[in-house]
């Protein structure tokens, strides 16, 4: 009887000292915030003071986080604070990454309309631009989804003239990049 009461206060007291940290569910690129987690209980002991709990406010990842690794809090800093612009751009649904989320880093390609297709073959204009938004919800009357690009003030000008020049193409750019 003694024995049992001392397993079943070890059990109880045991269940005690977890904790829920949380875990990316895709790959998590520098500069995203994470969100979109799953919850993971596990020892405090193991756990310690080294994963986020809860989900972030305002902060950024600093390096990247892969699918299904636990977030680290040390992976945390605020945004940097840099000139950048805010420029939303209609994709088609076919010319984005599928699951393209706000935090993603895109390459964004530009090909001239059909007029001119031959003379002229498709171009780089940005490289790994972060995605600020996607709107699914706004949808386009050609079915394009709105996409919030952060550039720098240099790269404004360049994307929207390939936008208004052609189809824009984003290409994803792994988180190992």
């Amino acid at each position: 009887m003694v024995a049992s009461v001392v397993i079943g206060v070890g059990v109880m007291s045991a269940d005690r000292d977890t904790v829920t940290v949380l875990r990316a569910t895709r790959d998590l690129s520098v500069g995203a915030t994470p969100s979109g987690l799953d919850r993971v209980v596990m020892s405090r002991a193991a756990a310690g003071d080294a994963y986020l709990t809860q989900e972030p406010v305002g902060a950024v990842l600093q390096w990247p986080v892969r699918a299904g690794e636990l977030v680290p809090r040390a992976a945390l800093g605020t945004p940097p604070r840099v000139a950048s612009r805010q420029v939303t751009v209609a994709v088609d649904p076919l010319h984005a990454p599928v699951g393209l989320q706000a935090g993603d880093h895109v390459d964004v390609w530009a090909s001239p309309s059909t007029s001119s297709r031959d003379a002229i073959p498709p171009r780089q204009v940005v490289a790994d631009a972060r995605v600020a938004s996607v709107s699914a919800d706004a949808v386009g009357i050609g079915g394009e989804v709105a996409v919030v690009l952060d550039l720098g003030v240099g790269e404004v000008l360049s994307v929207i003239e390939a936008v208004r020049n052609g189809v824009v193409d984003l290409v994803s750019v792994p988180v190992s990049s």
